[in-house]
């Protein structure tokens, strides 16, 4: 009986810490938002398109700096704190850390050769030879390349200690401190505004960018114990866990790359600037997914990464996915809601998103149903079975485009988005099925087992 009365106060408690985290992860994406508005509606047509173009590659170096790191650190943080191991969990900070440092030399070094490129350049002009590393190459544009480096570090190192706080299971500071990164680059964006009269250029709003996080993480430690960092483990105690992070890290930052080029296949395909306009308009409000994915993420992590067996893992999922389903009635407004607004906000020119947007709408509700799968992956230190499901969603991406949007357009595009998403969830079902049955993972090397911290 007291079982069954603590079921109610335990869906309330995950539905309460699920809002704090949705809450403070849905800030920055608004952030994001203002400062897309603000290079359009503040910079000229040309200076709008240069920090359109360092953004996108502040988002790989992203990828560079965060070393794999974002979810694998929950993965093995999660257990020694429910343990209350506090010598495993300052070994394994201790280790991440010198991971994240290599990783930033690293990104420095290609920026250093990066722009070494741009400069000779000027210097030299040989028929053929791609020069033209950056947009509007030369000399003055040099520091472009130095606040991409600055600003894909900084949100490699956003979300190095967002992992820390989830892997301690500190939802509420949580929400709390991520607000902070979006409400310092709004100050820093105005201030900059009224500094320099109006004048902006592409570097403004840049600047602005890249330093908001690297201010955010002097907040950061009113949230959490400095003490963790400023304490030095024996060698002995945090060199392995080098290795052990590195090996699983690696498929980890193949996986991000693949998954990086499976979400941005079709802007990629997509070569008329029209079509790319209206696909962009019908994709623009479904962003608003990808928040509760990141959230869904962030509470499913450190529980299942607890979990030990498959019987322990099959019967959370027969428990938590009839939750789920019954959240499918919250998403079928959109049907209707979202068509409306494409058409109020954007003109009736823009009448072709609409069919689009109902091509796509299944496929972003779909991947709500599909991440745990994938995020009980992670917990289950399966790392190159995630970049296989990537390179799956990618591969099968650029298939289904390269034939559908030919010969269909955008709506030929929005299929082969699904498609190709579709390829990784077979693949998640086949990986899933063996699993259940065998206790093992396909593909997986002979007396591999899970690697329990």
């Amino acid at each position: 009986m007291a079982d069954r009365e603590t079921v109610p106060a335990l869906a309330i408690a995950n539905l309460s810490r699920a809002a704090f985290v949705f809450a403070g992860r849905t800030i920055n994406p608004l952030v994001a938002i203002i400062f897309s508005l603000a290079s359009t509606r503040l910079l000229t047509i040309e200076e709008a398109g240069i920090y359109s173009w360092a953004l996108a590659r502040i988002f790989v170096v992203q990828a560079f700096a965060e070393a794999g790191l974002q979810l694998s650190l929950v993965r093995f943080l999660a257990p020694a704190v429910q343990r209350g191991d506090q010598r495993v969990v300052r070994a394994i900070l201790r280790a991440s850390a010198a991971l994240k440092i290599a990783a930033f030399v690293f990104a420095a070094a290609l920026a250093l050769l990066y722009t070494g490129g741009v400069a000779l350049s000027s210097y030299v002009s040989v028929p053929g030879m791609a020069f033209e590393l950056m947009a509007a190459s030369h000399p003055d544009r040099i520091a472009l390349a130095w606040l991409i480096l600055l600003g894909g570090a900084g949100l490699g190192l956003l979300t190095y200690l967002d992992s820390i706080l989830v892997a301690h299971e500190f939802y509420s500071r949580l929400s709390l401190w991520l607000p902070v990164v979006g409400l310092l680059r709004i100050f820093l964006l105005a201030a900059l505004v009224v500094g320099d009269g109006g004048n902006l250029r592409a570097e403004h709003l840049l600047y602005a960018f890249a330093l908001g996080p690297y201010l955010a993480s002097f907040a950061f430690f009113f949230f959490f114990p400095a003490d963790h960092f400023l304490g030095a483990p024996p060698a002995a105690e945090w060199r392995p866990w080098i290795l052990q992070l590195l090996r699983f890290n690696v498929w980890t930052l193949a996986a991000a790359f693949l998954a990086i080029l499976a979400e941005w296949m079709e802007p990629l395909i997509i070569t008329r600037a029209s079509d790319n306009g209206l696909f962009g308009a019908a994709r623009m409000p479904l962003q608003g997914f990808l928040i509760l994915l990141a959230t869904l993420s962030t509470m499913l992590l450190p529980r299942l990464a607890r979990l030990q067996s498959a019987d322990e893992y099959r019967t959370f999922f027969l428990r938590f996915y009839p939750w789920l389903a019954a959240a499918a009635v919250l998403f079928l407004p959109g049907f209707w809601i979202v068509p409306w607004f494409i058409l109020w906000w954007n003109g009736p020119d823009y009448l072709q998103s609409v069919t689009v947007f109902y091509i796509l709408f299944p496929n972003f509700i779909l991947r709500i149903y599909f991440a745990p799968l994938g995020v009980a992956l992670f917990a289950l230190n399966q790392p190159r079975l995630i970049a296989i499901e990537a390179g799956l969603r990618m591969f099968g991406g650029l298939v289904f485009n390269l034939i559908l949007y030919r010969e269909f357009g955008i709506q030929g595009a929005a299929w082969a988005s699904l498609l190709g998403q579709a390829c990784g969830w077979l693949f998640l079902l086949f990986c899933y099925r063996q699993f259940f049955l065998s206790g093992r993972f396909p593909f997986a090397p002979t007396g591999e087992a899970r690697n329990i911290v």
